[in-house]
């Protein structure tokens, strides 16, 4: 019995995911899209890249928060661009003063 009722929680757990994707789709398409620039943006900057937020919106791309330098900000922009799906780069990314 405690069997069926897990198997069946389970069930409906990946059911619900999967509804949800369904009706968001541009959201999780966004999301993995964000997640996949994150992830270049780490691979270049490594932990430094954390300063860096990502969001996006239908396959454009915003970059926002504080860099130390002006390379770093063009850098992380190319970065952006050059990841599969990615159709423009919105660069908001300020050079820290004092930096």
């Amino acid at each position: 019995m405690k069997r069926t009722l897990l198997l069946l929680a389970v069930v409906i757990v990946a059911l619900s995911a999967n509804l949800f994707a369904a009706q968001n789709p541009a959201r999780t398409a966004d999301s993995e899209l964000a997640g996949r620039v994150r992830g270049a943006l780490h691979a270049s900057f490594g932990t430094a890249a954390e300063e860096i937020g990502v969001t996006a919106q239908d396959g454009f791309i915003f970059l926002y928060g504080d860099v130390p330098t002006d390379s770093v900000r063009v850098k992380a922009e190319r970065i952006a661009a050059a990841v599969p799906g990615v159709r423009a780069v919105g660069n908001e990314l300020a050079v820290a003063r004092g930096s």
